[in-house]
């Protein structure tokens, strides 16, 4: 069985003009800290992390990273408008598993729902993180094992 963590970025500064340059607010690194302590067992199995490259994911990642002892690998594949099937795509020939996907919506919420088949039950709101396993990466299959909301 694989694991795959999916997080949702942390809250972000209200658009100005620029989306892919927004920061994290000094209360979304709090969230996202916040839920890598009360995660931080399962969180330990992480071995890759892949982030979109957008401010606010990378530093979303960052934060994990630093709990992790892990370097953040840029994934252009995770901005938000992304179809799921792209990610479900590279997932499918990826390594070093178990991966946490750090990443917006709505992708995060399509990846979640989708390989769950749950439909919108499962909402992703900002420092959001879910665990999900399965044996192959495809809509319909996968069993959501937590989804942890921030704190």
């Amino acid at each position: 069985m694989l694991k795959l963590f999916i997080l949702r970025h942390g809250e972000a500064e209200p658009l100005v003009c620029d989306d892919a340059s927004r920061e994290l607010t000094e209360r979304g690194r709090e969230q996202v800290a916040a839920v890598c302590r009360a995660r931080a067992a399962e969180l330990s199995e992480v071995r890759t992390i892949w982030a979109s490259p957008f401010v606010r994911t990378q530093q979303t990642a960052a934060i994990v990273a630093r709990h992790l002892g892990l370097p953040v690998t840029t994934e252009t594949l995770l901005l938000g408008d992304t179809p799921a099937s792209a990610v479900l795509q590279a997932l499918a020939t990826a390594d070093g598993f178990p991966i946490l996907l750090v990443s917006h919506q709505p992708l995060v919420g399509s990846l979640v729902n989708g390989l769950c088949g749950s439909g919108n039950q499962h909402p992703m709101g900002t420092s959001s993180l879910a665990c999900l396993s399965a044996e192959v990466w495809a809509n319909n299959c996968a069993e959501l094992a937590w989804l942890q909301h921030k704190l």
